[in-house]
């Protein structure tokens, strides 16, 4: 607890800023932090008051951001540095980390140690749990379960299904083929199916970017109609491809494929150029 009046100073100016950053009161907020204040940040750091108003601005516009103290401690010894620790709530409402706006609510805490000089703050030190905040507003998960959900259709030859995972501007590009809609996409699966009599084992599967899925699958079969112009034999097959998801709003709106295709072609006796 404070025991001195700098020390209470301190925990009442950080209060005063508190207020005033909850009610975006910017006047209020400009009074208390200095002209030259400084804010290490990991990762960016702000020189200015200016700079500083500029980030709490997009804070608002961001995550409509408030801060509810947990603790102030002022730091013994020391008599103009106080620590504090936050839980910040808000709405995710623009783009940020590349993500774009989910409407969810959002939260997260920093620690942060404030150094005082002259009634006003001049420096700041913080570590904000932004990996948490990421994980919040990240769309990762909704596009990982999206594709997982597409390979485990394909698999069940559920084709109708795929309606559903896929957008309706969906385009594939392929070396083997470069089809324009889901509707041509589903033929050539199903006569893939009807041919290799094929299952997909799914050897990877990440997110790549905020919009992207890769995924890293073997398939494996038997080759039981004809099939690149070669009647069957029952022999087993097996081929790999690395493919790369686009998505927005959890559906499917583009593919890259880079199939083994030589590889099938060859162990279905297909003459290769």
């Amino acid at each position: 607890m404070p025991t001195s009046d700098s020390d209470l100073a301190s925990v009442a100016l950080y209060r005063r800023f508190l207020d005033a950053f909850n009610a975006a009161d910017y006047d209020t907020v400009t009074e208390v932090i200095g002209a030259d204040f400084t804010d290490h940040h990991p990762g960016f750091e702000i020189k200015g008051r200016e700079d500083y108003l500029a980030a709490l601005r997009g804070a608002h516009a961001t995550f409509a951001v408030r801060g509810e103290l947990a603790e102030a401690l002022p730091v013994d010894g020391a008599g103009d540095k106080v620590v504090t620790r936050v839980r910040l709530t808000g709405t995710h409402r623009e783009p940020v980390f590349g993500f774009p706006a989910t409407g969810r609510a959002v939260e997260w805490t920093t620690t942060e140690i404030w150094r005082v000089e002259d009634g006003r703050f001049v420096e700041r030190w913080a570590q904000d749990d932004l990996l948490g905040l990421r994980e919040q507003v990240s769309t990762d998960a909704a596009n990982l379960a999206t594709v997982q959900a597409v390979s485990d259709a394909v698999n069940e030859r559920r084709y109708d299904d795929l309606d559903e995972l896929f957008g309706p501007t969906f385009r594939d590009n392929n070396p083997a083929w470069d089809v324009a809609s889901l509707d041509e996409l589903k033929v050539i699966i199903k006569a893939a199916h009807d041919a290799l009599d094929f299952t997909v084992h799914l050897d990877a599967l990440y997110p790549a970017s905020p919009d992207k899925v890769i995924m890293h699958i073997t398939f494996r079969g038997k080759h039981i109609a004809p099939f690149f112009g070669q009647e069957p034999d029952g022999r087993e097959v097996s081929w790999t491809s690395l493919e790369v998801y686009r998505l927005e709003d959890a559906k499917v709106v583009e593919r890259w494929v880079q199939a083994d295709t030589a590889g099938l072609m060859r162990q279905l006796d297909v003459p290769l150029p």
